[in-house]
């Protein structure tokens, strides 16, 4: 086969700089800047075809002649021989009739400023004419853009102004240090219907939304001190009617994807100055109101995240990322340079917006999720030694006190969120807990001893005592973070534990980290992750009882109590978090979204049962789910706090004995339920589901491929009078 052969763009130009050569290709709107030394082999191959080989046997550095090949070849600055680049473009101008001006996607029916710029921007053609953004340097001393192909493709789709344009070069190049091979695509707001085209035609992973700043700030803001405060208050009004609009057209666009809007950052002055909060309409209030309707808006769309600018300005000041120290209120762009001509912006902003795109991706995923925490305790948790000095340091005001207190609080904010929290500390147990016990928990402003699922607290390494907290919950060491102020501690459990998440840093940099790292977040909150803390406790209770009876007469003992029902919409964000959470009784280890399931339920051949367990110890609410598919159960999981009850099985069995799969009225030897199919899919570490089918009476499927099963006969399901469970079903 002949290699591929390849040619740089016929619009390309090349422009030598002190700090490389510049490649641009104007049509396309797509630059790059190569180290000096690549300058020799681009100007040795311009206007000539050339293979892979080729340019490798040209470059300075052969290892990373793919990457910059791979980089060239992604912006169109090289493409393969033959390409009609003419006609390439003339065909992506036509399928792009999304307009490219400022306007406010749907805004033409708001008035005055509103409306006026939103025509303009209609006006102003179909394709972009100006790229902000000073183009990436792409140093091959830094690291590559994933050339072990294991890189995962993450399409961004940026609705926005020029703030959300000089996002792209940090997205991409944040995004390769996570691993991901992120492509973006910039385009101005317009109408609601060029926004839904341009979905439609992208069909990004991610889609920001930055309401158009010229329409909507401009008129809002700019002009504030010129009108009255009823004449504010219109506007006001006007401007959230076109947000309603436009953030339901955009998840009606997305189809369940994920989707991004902004609010906005507050300026860091006002017009009104220190008498802001004379106006009614103050600067103030009208960014308190928009940002709580953006809110309002975004909360209705379970596929929907905010971006918060407002504390993205929280946190690193105004004047760090925003640009009305200098420029108009309404400009609303990035801190700059004021003796720099270009349009240019500073790029702390980019930066920020673009680790927020990340995170919320990665938090909206649940992806790398962190389930457990195991903290040191003297020197991190608090100062000094609790068996040795006590607590008299909570009598205090130093520093000291309030970085811990601080640290307990984040900590506390992350059981909450149902996150388990564990101890692994060099000592004597009972000394240290003795000293704890009465300082913590019960509304005190630090966690108990019972604020945390397990301790482990002795002289072993501490990798030793994390690796038996992992298997005891049941974890992988990368769901772990751990906490020590300790480096060598820190480096010890490293070496023996790869793959476990560790903290670096001094102990005053752990609450930033942990109150801030996407991994710590799982969603909106639900009622089972705020009491995961108690109910694992009382797994784990159940678990010492169960090593000292037989099993039959332990279940029996439990008072176990299943209740099997069918899912609402209530139920999609815990049934999702259930999905992506699980990775022990999981028959496929599926990942899914509340919009995915919603998705699915629509048809319907498709029903979610779903299991709440309780026993003497806990009530454990939403544990388990059953997706059927026609005839088929495609995916089941079980928390792992409840697979010690042993109701996997009568939970299969009444969610298919649920009324739609069968003709008889009690589904024993129902026609309904013959041939009924369970699909399994073997991972690394969902050992426990393997055998769920067959305990429930299904037999391989002789005709089908290896995980396939088939029920034979709805009398082979087991009789659930006769398990240790009691079973009810309804809401």
């Amino acid at each position: 086969m002949t290699p591929e052969e390849f040619r740089f763009s016929t619009f390309l130009s090349a422009v030598d700089l002190e700090s490389g050569i510049l490649l641009a290709h104007g049509p396309r709107m797509q630059r790059l800047v190569l180290d000096s030394e690549w300058a020799r082999p681009v100007r040795a191959l311009l206007g000539t075809s050339f293979t892979a080989s080729a340019f490798g046997a040209l470059a300075p550095d052969p290892d990373a002649a793919a990457d910059v090949l791979r980089a060239l070849r992604d912006r169109d600055l090289v493409v393969p021989e033959g390409t009609d680049e003419e006609g390439g473009l003339r065909a992506l101008l036509a399928d792009r009739p999304e307009t490219s001006g400022r306007g406010a996607a749907g805004a033409a029916g708001t008035a005055g400023t509103a409306g006026t710029a939103a025509a303009a921007g209609a006006a102003r053609g179909s394709w972009p004419t100006t790229r902000y953004g000073l183009p990436q340097h792409l140093s091959t001393a830094r690291p590559r853009p994933g050339s072990s192909g294991a890189a995962e493709p993450l399409t961004y789709l940026l609705l926005g102004g020029c703030v959300t344009q000089f996002a792209e070069e940090p997205l991409v190049s944040l995004g390769r240090e996570q691993g991901l091979d992120v492509r973006t695509e910039h385009l101005w707001p317009g109408s609601v219907a060029d926004m839904s085209r341009a979905v439609a035609r992208v069909r990004p992973d991610v889609t920001v939304y930055q309401a158009g700043v010229q329409p909507f700030l401009s008129a809002l803001w700019d002009g504030a001190h010129t009108q009255d405060s009823e004449e504010r208050g219109r506007t006001l009004s006007l401007m959230k009617s076109a947000l309603s609009m436009n953030v339901t057209a955009l998840a009606d666009a997305l189809d369940g994807r994920l989707g991004l809007v902004h609010n906005f950052g507050p300026p860091a002055l006002s017009p009104f100055g220190r008498y802001d909060f004379a106006e009614e309409y103050g600067f103030r209030r009208v960014v308190a109101e928009l940002n709580a309707h953006v809110d309002h808006c975004v909360r209705r769309h379970p596929n929907l995240m905010v971006v918060d600018e407002e504390r993205l300005v929280a946190r690193y000041g105004a004047a760090a990322l925003f640009d009305d120290l200098v420029f108009p209120f309404g400009h609303h762009g990035g801190s700059l340079d004021p003796a720099d001509e270009r349009p240019h912006q500073l790029p702390a902003l980019g930066e920020a917006l673009a680790g927020e795109y990340l995170a919320c991706h990665r938090a909206h995923r649940g992806a790398g999720q962190i389930k457990l925490v195991v903290t040191d305790l003297d020197g991190t948790l608090w100062p000094g030694i609790a068996a040795d000095d006590g607590f008299d340091w909570l009598d205090g005001d130093a520093t000291s006190r309030w970085v811990h207190a601080g640290l307990h609080q984040a900590l506390s904010v992350l059981a909450s969120r149902g996150v388990l929290l564990a101890t692994s500390s060099k000592g004597d147990a009972e000394a240290t807990l003795g000293a704890w016990k009465g300082h913590g928990g019960s509304g005190r402003p630090l966690l108990g001893p019972d604020d945390f699922v397990l301790h482990s607290i002795n002289w072993r390494p501490k990798s030793a005592g994390i690796a038996e907290l992992c298997s005891r919950l049941g974890f992988a060491p990368e769901q772990v973070l751990f906490l020590d102020d300790n480096p060598v501690e820190r480096a010890e459990v490293a070496a023996a534990l790869p793959g476990l998440r560790i903290a670096e840093g001094p102990v005053h940099t752990f609450r930033e980290q942990l109150l801030s790292s996407p991994a710590l977040e799982s969603g909106r909150r639900t009622r089972e992750a705020a009491r995961r803390t108690h109910t694992t406790r009382a797994m784990l209770r159940r678990q010492e009882l169960g090593a000292t009876m037989d099993r039959e007469e332990f279940l029996r003992s439990l008072g176990i109590g299943l209740r099997v029902a069918r899912a609402g919409e209530e139920h999609l964000a815990r049934a999702s978090e259930l999905f992506n959470r699980t990775n022990q009784f999981t028959t496929t280890a599926w990942r899914t979204t509340p919009e995915e399931l919603r998705r699915l339920l629509a048809a319907p051949d498709t029903r979610l049962h779903l299991a709440f367990a309780s026993d003497r110890f806990a009530d454990y609410g939403l544990t388990g789910a059953c997706l059927v598919q026609g005839r088929t159960v495609t995916a089941f999981v079980l928390s792992c706090r409840v697979i010690g009850l042993d109701i996997a099985v009568p939970f299969l069995a009444a969610a298919l004995r649920d009324g739609a799969l069968q003709d008889g009225p009690d589904g024993q030897d129902s026609p309904g339920l013959a041939g009924v199919r369970g699909r399994f899919v073997a991972t690394d570490r969902n050992t426990p589901a393997r055998e769920l089918f067959p305990d429930a009476g299904f037999v391989p499927d002789a005709d089908g491929a290896a995980g396939e099963y088939v029920l034979t006969a709805g009398s082979r399901l087991p009789d659930l009078a006769g398990l240790p469970v009691t079973v009810t079903s309804g809401p």
